[in-house]
């Protein structure tokens, strides 16, 4: 049996934060918005994809810190917008 799993520090926890804000996206109202949708999504995803491999494969040499500095930077470079959301839709009904 696995004991309790060790806590993670504050960058760790802010790396793994920006990973899931990557690919945590609103989902796409209607059929139309979808194309959009996936393509930020999967900009976003290769973004972090990016980001986890340096950090795993010890490439990320300025440390945790750094990786989610860069991660969020291409993040704001792609946002998640550009179409309609559910949420979008809820609040007009």
């Amino acid at each position: 049996m696995m004991g309790a799993p060790a806590p993670l520090d504050g960058p760790t926890l802010e790396f793994l934060q920006t990973i899931l804000d990557a690919i945590d996206i609103p989902a796409p109202a209607t059929p139309d918005d979808a194309a959009e949708h996936s393509r930020v999504l999967a900009d976003r995803a290769g973004h972090a994809a990016v980001a986890l491999r340096d950090v795993l494969a010890g490439a990320a040499q300025f440390g945790p810190g750094w990786i989610t500095y860069y991660l969020r930077d291409r993040l704001d470079e792609t946002p998640a917008t550009g179409y309609r959301t559910l949420d979008d839709t809820a609040s007009t009904t």
